[in-house]
């Protein structure tokens, strides 16, 4: 959405025909419009995984490519160091905060029996660290976190961020919990005739149980895990979910950005965009690999093929894929092929077996999970001129351990042959 100047856009009469339709826009609807519902896991000190159980994004029929945008990961108001938009922040109910903040009393709340506090803090002067500001609520009920408020002190140029995270005791009487996340960013930087564009974001958290015993295999593989018929849901489904239901301004948003979305095809626009992010682009039940269509090195010069390899449309629990390629500067063909089984999907655990009759860097090493794809540093392979020629079968079994590490084990018989010498 944007915000609005209330000085300047308080006298429509005062406004010229480009303001008038801009402010009359936002006031109707959103630029954007993204709802999601996901399940989330989750055993100490790290282990978690959170499925996306339906997402909904205006614009878009399949947000898939979006997932990401579902996760309800965030911070902890407690934790020595908060990480906000990939920085690191000292938290202000960390260990010695009192040397690094300074708070005040603001005020004094009542609820029922209990008083909640409203403490400001901030960096101490003359202190130097990547500090926040904001408000904290404390009722005496625990003296727990009802209401944490946060930004950084320093906003980075151009984008701002501000948090609230708002705490209640489980079903009343349980421990204290985080129930209500918002999100705001200020995209100084991008303007609309003067208007800088913000975003909010809320989150809603329930039916949450706490000191449950969860299945240590029901958090393995990624952290965040999503079907792709998951974004199928119907508005019954949505209703039963939603806090809040729709207003006037978001069902337009649904509707007139739906409508944009069909008519310049912003779904095959995302997902080619996706394609040239992980290297796949689908074409029906198989994918185009595009890293195998075109190459330059030193010692094949340009190289041509193409790789197919089968999706899930064909199945879910199997991938059978293969290239073709020819070097014009060494004149030879290359070709190769693979059969992956992956039993359990959501669990990133495969079993892979391939062959291939193609060529390596003399001395080389090439590891797994590793793509051969144009970047910044790839133009050392104009370099390389000294190359074998390879025939190589193997096997190779990939799982996760934890969300963030990956590991493969294999074996593999490879000839090689140096026909420079």
């Amino acid at each position: 959405t944007a915000e609005l100047d209330s000085a300047r856009f308080s006298d429509p009469s005062a406004l010229d025909t480009n303001d008038r339709e801009l402010a009359e826009f936002f006031e109707k609807q959103h630029l954007l419009l993204i709802e999601s519902a996901t399940s989330k896991r989750f055993i100490p000190p790290s282990a978690e995984q959170e499925e996306v159980l339906a997402m909904r994004v205006s614009g878009l029929k399949d947000p898939s490519l979006l997932a990401l945008a579902a996760s309800t990961k965030t911070f902890s108001i407690y934790a020595p160091q908060i990480v906000l938009s990939e920085k690191t922040y000292v938290g202000p109910i960390g260990p010695a905060s009192t040397k690094h903040y300074l708070f005040l009393l603001e005020d004094t709340l009542y609820q029922g029996s209990d008083s909640v506090f409203v403490i400001s803090y901030r960096p101490r002067s003359g202190t130097k660290f990547e500090g926040l500001k904001g408000l904290l609520y404390v009722s005496t009920d625990g003296y727990a976190i009802q209401n944490a408020i946060a930004e950084p002190v320093e906003q980075e140029g151009g984008f701002g961020l501000k948090l609230q995270q708002l705490h209640a005791r489980v079903n009343g009487t349980g421990p204290w919990f985080p129930h209500q996340l918002n999100t705001f960013l200020f995209l100084d930087m991008v303007q609309v005739e003067e208007m800088r564009l913000m975003g909010i974001g809320r989150t809603y958290l329930k039916d949450i149980a706490v000191d449950v015993e969860i299945p240590r295999r029901e958090v393995r593989g990624p952290e965040l895990v999503m079907e792709r018929l998951s974004t199928r849901r119907e508005e019954a489904f949505w209703d039963s979910l939603r806090v809040d239901t729709l207003d006037l301004r978001e069902r337009t948003t649904y509707q007139v950005i739906d409508s944009i979305g069909e008519a310049e095809k912003l779904d095959a626009k995302v997902k080619w965009l996706g394609a040239l992010g992980n290297g796949r682009l689908p074409l029906g039940p198989v994918d185009l690999l595009l890293d195998k269509l075109i190459w330059y090195d030193g010692y094949q010069g340009f190289r041509l093929g193409a790789g197919l390899a089968t999706n899930d449309k064909v199945s879910r629990y199997f991938r059978v894929g293969g290239y073709g390629a020819y070097g014009f500067n060494d004149a030879a063909w290359k070709y190769g092929g693979f059969l992956e089984l992956t039993p359990w999907p959501a669990r990133d655990l495969a079993l892979k077996g391939y062959y291939e009759n193609d060529v390596a860097e003399s001395g080389g090493v090439a590891f797994p999970g590793l793509s051969r794809s144009l970047g910044p540093e790839s133009y050392r392979w104009f370099y390389v001129d000294r190359m074998d020629r390879i025939e190589r079968w193997g096997a190779e079994l990939a799982f996760r351990t934890g969300g963030s590490l990956k590991w493969w084990l294999g074996a593999e018989r490879a000839l090689r042959i140096n026909d420079i010498g």
